[in-house]
């Protein structure tokens, strides 16, 4: 019996002595190269520290290998490999780009704008096309918008391809696309935006690009300036540029195309509308009837319209076509009556 319960003892000080060696933290199973350890830890900062050890440990690369179905933070750990100058970090990013189940999350953990995207250009590519029917790509299609200038030629294929076109638009929508994507989306034939995501994508960056904006006041399709009035994506002091711009740029012959887009810039903003309808009344003509069907007379704009409805008297007792005169007198008997 003695014996026994000194065996006892002996077991139990030899396992309290094997925990109190083992590691406490990530940096010090990484240290002693406990693979085990960081692998049941599972936090970001151990898979971090496996991606180190993967640099000369095939154990650690095999339990990052095993995780990636599941995980993204491997792929991390991938990325890090790869900014570092190890191999195994482009080879394991590659075969998840290229495996559709796995290829968005490898995609994700990739840094936008970073110069060695360049070297995955293909990669990411091949993946776009793969998973073009499935909503599982914002992240691929997001990298690839992110690369810039070396990227044009991809970009513009997958804008050009009706089946990657929507993703495609989406990557160039999200916040981290380069400016180079966004031209590249303005750039190509009226075609290749024939999707609901690049018209909304448009509208979107232009919330915050000039260019952009100028593009689709003075060049767009009017139904992409139709989407910007009725989007709050665009600020209104926005889409009071946009339409100071349009009618000075736009050829005569294209302004009834306006008249709808107009009709919904000057709903949603009325306030901000109102100088550039007034204007458009008053010194521009050949714009004029564009101008004064775009409101509504039927339409609430609460106090929005002051300028314009004092232009419209000036209208409804003019020289204009019977047509314009009673829109303009219907507008003043309704729409421009004050609110109450």
């Amino acid at each position: 019996m003695r014996a026994g319960y000194v065996g006892f003892v002996a077991v139990a000080l030899c396992c309290a002595t094997l925990t109190a060696c083992g590691p406490k933290t990530v940096t010090e199973a990484e240290a002693k190269g406990d693979v085990a350890w960081l692998e049941k830890n599972g936090s970001p900062e151990a898979m971090a520290a496996l991606g180190r050890l993967a640099d000369t440990d095939p154990k650690a690369l095999a339990a990052l290998e095993a995780r990636t179905s599941f995980e993204m933070q491997p792929f991390k750990a991938a990325w890090s490999a790869v900014v570092r100058g190890a191999p195994w970090g482009a080879a394991m990013l590659r075969g998840g780009l290229g495996d559709p189940k796995r290829a968005d999350a490898a995609a994700s953990a990739m840094q936008r704008h970073e110069a060695h995207l360049a070297m995955f250009l293909t990669d990411l590519e091949g993946a776009l096309v793969r998973l073009s029917a499935s909503p599982e790509n914002g992240n691929i299609s997001s990298t690839l918008a992110s690369i810039g200038p070396i990227a044009r030629a991809s970009i513009e294929r997958r804008l050009t391809d009706a089946s990657t076109r929507g993703a495609m638009c989406r990557g160039i929508a999200s916040g981290g696309a380069d400016a180079d994507a966004r031209k590249a989306l303005i750039d190509v034939p009226e075609a290749a935006r024939d999707d609901p995501s690049c018209v909304d994508a448009v509208v979107r960056v232009s919330a915050d690009d000039d260019r952009v904006l100028t593009w689709m006041a003075e060049r767009g399709e009017p139904g992409i300036l139709g989407i910007a009035g009725k989007s709050d994506a665009l600020p209104c002091a926005q889409l009071h540029v946009a339409w100071a711009k349009a009618f000075v740029a736009r050829s005569p012959a294209s302004y009834k195309e306006l008249t709808v887009p107009l009709g919904y810039a000057t709903k949603r903003c009325p306030a901000e509308m109102d100088g550039v309808l007034a204007d458009t009344i008053l010194r521009l003509p050949a714009a004029r009837e564009v101008a004064v069907r775009a409101i509504d007379p039927f339409e609430t704009y609460g106090d929005g319209l002051r300028a314009s409805c004092a232009a419209l008297v000036t209208v409804a007792a003019g020289h204009d076509s019977m047509f314009v005169r009673e829109r303009a007198r219907d507008a003043l008997g309704h729409a421009c009556k004050p609110p109450g």
